[in-house]
């Protein structure tokens, strides 16, 4: 196994981050396995404290767990172990005795130890403050040592079972429960919560000098020193407060941070260090990075060079590691992360999607029998080029296929329970088994005899399974994120595949153009010769769909609608409300990715690289515009160009089957389901010039943002959504399909949907101060509140 991290967004230390992969919010991918507190991504005291408690709620409400607890007749399988005694761990384990539960919580050292650790007088923030406290743990604004006495308070009275000074070495998935073994003994529990945070060892400078005693990883005691000269690396919170601390006790601080600028550190923070900075306290030294250490000075590796500057200590505060061996023998599988049946589903997944978009365009009547479908290949040679590829092609993955799925067959049987520990995970998959099935029954029999289920071609079954999916898949998005907002779109979403591209090409207009219904002039001037898939033009714009100028006889009405949606009415709606409006509320591409899509939203790969991506779709752009301006040429000038044909079969196989068809839903589990949307749809890159003057902006309040990423990690287009929040800054990355994903999931109701009320290319005019700002513009809602919004307090319900 590896971790898949070859396009993902690295963090301030230059290493990557690295989570559990949680689902549902707290389970790991072992099955009763559960994470809370700082390892779900969340780096604040009162949120996890919050996730302890919930996670003990939803135990109580989950008749599959009481039924086990009900059977369960060993005196010995408690209900929780708790590893961990941190503030969620604690707060869980108040709960859960609370409730009545037979648990126990292990700590490695003392409870609470990490704040225990942190340094003398350490400022504490009970944010965000407008949450309530559901947990027994209350603590306020202070210090590390009144945060203590409060906390102790609370949990000296309740006699908590803690096991201090004991370092849980493995977690074992049993038939019924698990076994967790320690140094001191082994225990049995139906559940286990781990809330251990990111408790590895500190990430280290690995420079010449690192193992001088003046080097230390973490900051105990401020006043230890006075008039010293003192260097702290890092940009998080932990070096600010560090750097402000020192600074404060009478010491000359220099504060060295790999990039131009701060990104994570909390308001107050970066507000205490800019005022000493001023007052000359602190000399920050950007884009700089410690070269070597010595006993009494330290070189640095600068923009202008090497500087060496006087040095009496050492604080590298550049974050600690995942303890990725504890999770790894425990099964957990982490954030990116890639196994061999990941790979082989993949695989399994372009193959049928292979077979999906080349064997439906590609029926091969003429074969009498199954010895004929198998010696197919003898008969490649007399093709021409374009049926050769698409039968070539899926023929091949068909038989790749099945090899594939003797794999996945028996992978499947031997982890049932990870693919059908839930009534919803159950339905998933076999759903997914059923498609799987049905189409390669359509292929087969299609190609075999020419036969057509229900009298419908596989072109007509691909259609109907694609927007039954989106129904299904569109149900279970609004019943796990339940607000007014991802509702609208959501039934919108839905009704426009099932209505103007489904029933009304495949039932309504045949029906209307047999019965005569149509008239002859929309016969002849919009659906000649009965071509009914060109009303896909009403809602698929140019050049998503250049079908309409591509095939058959030109047609001046979809001539004309191509030019007033393609460069009047989608310009116009980028002005207003931003690409997304189109790609996250009306197009059937986007529909899928929000639907069937939602639940593998966190895999799309972030960062420079995946970044320099985006810009493929330009080249597909062009493609399209150089394609239909041949057809153009050739059908209503009649003038021929004998590449014309050849350029028009291969967009054909190149963009629609391979890139949006076979690659798009290919990696869909893999790589997210905005793959196409993101690198290779060329009206999203026509868009992206549109987007640049648009109006429309994702605000957020930064005195709120706690750089947990997890508007980033949510963001299926991959936009580093936090570098903007944590800045202020109005984020108007082009890619933006207002899916709502960054809103929806940020613990802080930091960010909110608006408008700016002139264009402003860079955030230029807003850098400036000058540019009004109209938070809320965009949905509609007068006064802009995120609560309103996105009905948050009834989702808040709705989760109690």
């Amino acid at each position: 196994m590896f971790y898949f991290n070859w396009l993902q967004k690295d963090n301030p230390t230059g290493t990557v981050d690295t989570f559990p992969e949680l689902k549902d919010k707290f389970e790991t991918s072992v099955p009763g396995l559960f994470c809370v507190g700082d390892l779900t991504g969340i780096p604040l005291i009162k949120l996890a404290a919050e996730s302890g408690f919930d996670l003990i709620e939803k135990f109580h409400g989950d008749t599959t767990f009481q039924k086990l607890r009900k059977d369960n007749d060993n005196e010995a399988m408690l209900d929780f172990v708790i590893v961990g005694a941190g503030p969620s761990g604690v707060a869980a384990g108040i709960r859960a005795q609370e409730l009545g539960y037979r648990f126990l919580i292990i700590e490695s050292s003392q409870k609470l130890n990490t704040i225990v650790n942190f340094p003398k007088g350490k400022p504490i923030y009970v944010t965000p403050v407008d949450t309530p406290f559901n947990s027994a743990l209350k603590f306020s604004d202070g210090t590390k040592e009144t945060l203590l006495d409060e906390l102790n308070d609370t949990i000296s009275p309740k006699q908590l079972p803690i096991h201090e000074n004991e370092m849980v070495s493995q977690i074992s998935k049993e038939s019924t429960g698990f076994t967790i073994t320690s140094k001191k003994g082994s225990y049995k529990a139906l559940r286990v919560i781990v809330a251990i945070g990111k408790t590895g060892n500190a990430r280290t400078l690995s420079v010449p000098g690192e193992k001088l005693s003046k080097v230390f990883t973490r900051l105990i005691d401020p006043g230890e020193y006075n008039e010293k000269d003192i260097l702290v690396v890092g940009g998080g919170d932990s070096a600010l407060e560090a750097a402000n601390a020192l600074a404060q006790t009478g010491n000359r601080v220099t504060l060295s941070y790999r990039r131009d600028s701060f990104s994570r550190p909390k308001e107050q923070n970066t507000s205490l260090f800019n005022q000493l900075v001023e007052k000359g306290s602190i000399t920050p030294l950007f884009k700089s990075t410690v070269k070597e250490i010595k006993e009494d000075e330290v070189t640095l590796a600068t923009e202008e060079g090497d500087k060496t500057i006087p040095n009496d200590a050492v604080y590298g505060l550049i974050g600690t590691e995942m303890p990725l061996q504890f999770f790894k023998r425990a099964g957990i599988r982490m954030e990116g992360e890639k196994r061999l049946p990941d790979y082989v589903k993949c695989a399994t997944l372009l193959l049928f999607s292979s077979i999906l978009y080349f064997g439906k365009s590609s029926p091969i009547t003429t074969i009498n029998s199954f010895f004929e479908f198998l010696s197919l290949p003898t008969r490649f040679f007399t093709m021409q080029w374009p049926e050769l590829i698409k039968s070539s092609f899926s023929w091949l993955s068909f038989w790749a296929i099945i090899l594939c799925s003797f794999y996945l067959i028996g992978h499947v049987a031997k982890n049932s329970i990870r693919y059908f520990n839930s009534s919803w995970n159950s339905f998933k998959h076999s759903y997914y088994i059923v498609m799987l099935l049905l189409f390669s029954y359509l292929y087969i029999g299609f190609n075999l005899q020419g036969s057509k289920l229900l009298g419908f071609d596989t072109g007509v079954w691909y259609t109907l399974m694609y927007s039954v999916t989106i129904v299904i898949f569109g149900f279970r998005r609004i019943h796990v994120n339940p607000t007014g907002y991802i509702k609208r779109q959501t039934y919108l979403l839905m009704a426009i595949q099932v209505i103007p591209l489904c029933i009304l090409p495949v039932f309504v207009l045949p029906w209307m153009g047999n019965t005569g219904l149509l008239g002859d002039w929309v016969m002849e001037h919009v659906f000649p010769g009965n071509s009914y898939y060109r009303s896909y033009g009403l809602i698929l714009a140019w050049p998503l769909f250049i079908h309409n100028l591509a095939a058959g006889q030109p047609v001046m009405f979809w001539l004309i609608l191509s030019v007033v949606q393609s460069f009047v009415i989608i310009p116009y709606i980028n002005y207003r409300w931003g690409k997304g409006a189109y790609c996250g509320w009306i197009c059937s591409c986007g529909a899928l990715a929000e639907t069937l899509g939602d639940e593998y939203r966190t895999k799309a790969p972030h960062g420079p690289i995946a970044k320099q991506w985006d810009n493929a779709g330009q080249i597909v752009l062009w493609f399209a515009a150089i394609v239909s301006l041949l057809i153009i040429i050739n059908t209503w000038f009649k003038f021929y160009i004998p590449s014309t044909k050849t350029l028009q079969y291969s967009y054909s196989i190149i963009v629609d089957i391979i890139l949006a068809g076979v690659l798009g839903v290919g990696v869909y589990f893999f790589l997210s389901g905005r793959v196409w949307c993101r690198f290779f749809c060329p009206l999203a890159a026509l868009m992206h010039i549109y987007t640049k003057f648009s109006v429309y902006r994702i605000f957020s309040n930064k005195k709120r943002c706690i750089s947990c990423n997890i508007c980033t990690k949510v963001c299926h287009m991959g936009i580093d959504v936090m570098n903007y929040a944590n800045k202020g800054i109005p984020m108007n990355d082009v890619e933006c399909v207002r899916c709502s994903a960054c809103v929806v999931h940020c613990p802080m109701q930091v960010l909110t949907f608006g408008s700016v009320d002139s264009i402003d290319l860079d955030n230029t005019l807003h850098k400036e101060k000058k540019t009004p700002l109209t938070p809320g513009w965009a949905s509609g809602l007068p006064d802009g509140d995120i609560a309103m919004l996105l009905d948050l307090e009834s989702k808040q319900k709705t989760n109690k």
